[in-house]
């Protein structure tokens, strides 16, 4: 009982004070972006395009945005007979707002990386790897949109 007090009246405090998560509801629709470029291999900026879903719209304030999509795979770890046994797997979205007048207004990168155990079966670990691929762009997305709804409020 002594323990229910307290998170009780936190739980008061937030709720009174209009506390509201930031990531949780985000309007997109203030955000203005004429084209979008993305470069990198087709199957993350295909993976990115998609889960970004931003609509381009042609205002008197909106701007450019350059989207670059980099994969990277390194051994963490081998055994004794010096094949790799696990791996890491880490994406790199970096990326840039442009204004009309060709300022830069953001230029930042976001990155994911998850480790993965290597087998001898390729075709699972493939798979493995393009599930990966698509959590880690899924987890890299919000933070993109975090990032560009600071520049248009």
């Amino acid at each position: 009982m002594n323990k229910k007090i307290p998170f009780i009246i936190i739980c008061l405090f937030f709720y009174s004070c209009g506390f509201q998560p930031m990531l949780k509801n985000y309007d997109l629709s203030k955000i203005n972006i004429e084209k979008i470029n993305f470069s990198g291999k087709n199957e993350l900026t295909y993976l990115l395009k998609n889960y970004l879903n931003i609509e381009t719209k042609n205002n008197s304030n909106s701007v450019v945005m350059n989207i670059f999509v980099s994969e990277s795979s390194n051994p963490t770890s081998k055994n004794t007979s010096g094949l790799t046994v696990e791996e890491e797997i880490t994406i790199v979205v970096k990326f840039d707002v442009i204004d009309k007048e060709k300022n830069y207004l953001l230029r930042d990168e976001v990155s994911g990386s998850k480790r993965l155990s290597v087998t001898n079966n390729l075709s699972s670990d493939e798979e493995t790897k393009k599930i990966e691929r698509n959590n880690i762009i899924k987890a890299i997305v919000p933070k993109i949109r975090f990032k560009l709804q600071f520049i248009f409020q």
